[in-house]
């Protein structure tokens, strides 16, 4: 399929854009294949992880994760980042996302237990875990 030059410009402008905010990190602590390894732990323990958020680099926005046991990661974008499957819509490339948020209310009937959900995440690899009585976040970035 063709790409026309507008959505050429579009997605050069875009990795210039996630290529500023990234360059305002000081460290960098995932990288795609820890992703991916990060991504499949989720997946087969879909029923902990019951609520995933993310904050992307360049803004402050925070977006949900769609992430369940049905999610399947067998196309060559999965090497670099979610295609949909996050609230804000869009391609999402895991260099965007500066951390993940696991909050222990998910709503009124669910919450998450914070405990496990580490124990997975750590059985994956290291990863830089920040943990309180409400979340827990991994950090991608670290200024």
């Amino acid at each position: 399929m063709m790409r026309t030059k507008k959505a050429l410009r579009y997605d050069e402008q875009k990795i210039r854009d996630i290529e500023k905010a990234v360059s305002q990190f000081s460290q960098h602590l995932m990288s795609n294949s820890k992703w991916i390894r990060l991504i499949e732990a989720i997946i087969d323990n879909a029923h902990e992880f019951k609520k995933i958020q993310f904050k992307k680099i360049q803004n402050n926005r925070i977006g949900e994760l769609y992430l369940n046991e049905d999610s399947i990661f067998e196309f060559d974008y999965w090497q670099r980042g979610f295609e949909g499957n996050n609230s804000l819509g869009d391609w999402l490339e895991y260099k965007e996302i500066e951390y993940l948020i696991f909050p222990k209310i998910v709503d009124s009937n669910n919450i998450q237990n914070l405990e496990e959900i580490k124990l997975i995440i750590e059985k994956v690899g290291q990863f830089y875990l920040e943990i309180n009585e409400d979340e827990l976040k991994l950090i991608c970035y670290k200024e």
